[in-house]
């Protein structure tokens, strides 16, 4: 007799709306890093550059600086836009002169198309 098998961690499960999502069980969740509010390669919709930047800042992700940046090597491939990359880093000194950043999540998002996708 065949058992049902649950499905994987990166099996992706259909939703009502036709759009697919990745399953990330609550144990996976819980470990996101320093309160970054999406999971690595996690793709989203938001509606506006500022409303990205206003849900990276209410997470009050400890002592995180963004940093917005535009690349025009960096297209979507769905509308061929240029995108928009958001850095999430912490800065630390080691000293008078020098200091280095420790990047947590680095988003792109698309303007046009409104899609914005957390790619590490």
């Amino acid at each position: 007799m065949r058992g049902v098998r649950a499905p994987s961690i990166l099996e992706a499960i259909i939703i009502g709306s036709g759009l697919q999502e990745m399953a990330h069980p609550s144990r996976v969740k819980s470990k996101i890093a320093g309160g970054i509010p999406h999971m690595p390669f996690q793709e989203f919709t938001a509606t506006s550059l500022e409303v990205l930047l206003a849900e990276l800042k209410n997470a009050k992700i400890p002592n995180a600086r963004i940093e917005v940046s535009t690349s025009e090597d960096g297209r979507h491939y769905a509308c061929s836009t240029a995108l928009v990359n958001v850095l999430v880093y912490t800065s630390n000194s080691l000293g008078e002169e020098q200091e280095y950043k420790d990047l947590l999540a680095l988003y792109q998002y698309c303007p046009d198309c409104k899609n914005a996708a957390r790619v590490l």
